[in-house]
């Protein structure tokens, strides 16, 4: 009798704690920002074919490598890819406007909307002649997931390291002509993406 009432207490203490997780977790805000800038050595006219194109962003980004399908126009608004992948899940990426050579906006919905992502690229001379400083900013949400709740306070840190991994690997492309690689990405292990 005693072991059941003290097995009843554990799993009553282990429910609250779970609920009062879950709570926590609803309560936590799901929305979240980042923002990171590089120098590329690079006039702006240079660097920006690779981000008015959704197939181009492959080159210098990690993304999904199963079940991708390029969408509407090489360039601009409107050229997108779509995906379904075991790491990435299902998912869509579309540019939404483009200001030639100086801003690109995008979307990226995950798993039906679960998780939206709007982002901006600005592009505008730097200190130095014949550099770029690209300016990168992401605003996310993860809707109404109480485990992602607790993740979204940590955005910053985690996809702004992913934002200045592919950055770099921009500037490698755009200097070197050096392609990234899914190499580079088990390297540094970095938080999901488009």
């Amino acid at each position: 009798m005693k072991v059941i009432r003290i097995a009843g207490i554990i799993l009553g203490v282990l429910g609250f704690v779970l609920v009062g997780f879950l709570v926590i977790g609803f309560l936590l805000p799901s929305g979240w920002s980042t923002e990171r800038s590089a120098v590329i050595p690079a006039p702006a006219e240079e660097i920006f074919p690779y981000l008015e194109s959704a197939e181009a962003w492959a080159l210098w980004t990690p993304s999904p490598e199963a079940g991708v399908n390029l969408f509407g126009p090489e360039t601009g608004e409107g050229s997108g890819r779509r995906w379904d992948d075991d790491r990435y899940g299902e998912g869509e990426f579309v540019i939404t406007a483009v200001d030639r050579p100086r801003r690109v906006e995008y979307e990226v919905e995950v798993e039906g909307g679960a998780i939206q992502i709007h982002g901006t690229m600005e592009l505008e001379p730097a200190e130095e002649n014949g550099r770029t400083r690209l300016t990168w900013r992401e605003v996310g949400d993860f809707g109404w997931n109480p485990l992602l709740g607790f993740l979204a306070g940590r955005m910053d840190e985690l996809q702004g390291g992913q934002l200045e991994a592919s950055l770099e690997s921009l500037r490698r492309l755009v200097v070197e002509g050096e392609v990234f690689t899914p190499e580079e990405e088990e390297e540094e292990e970095p938080a999901p993406s488009q």
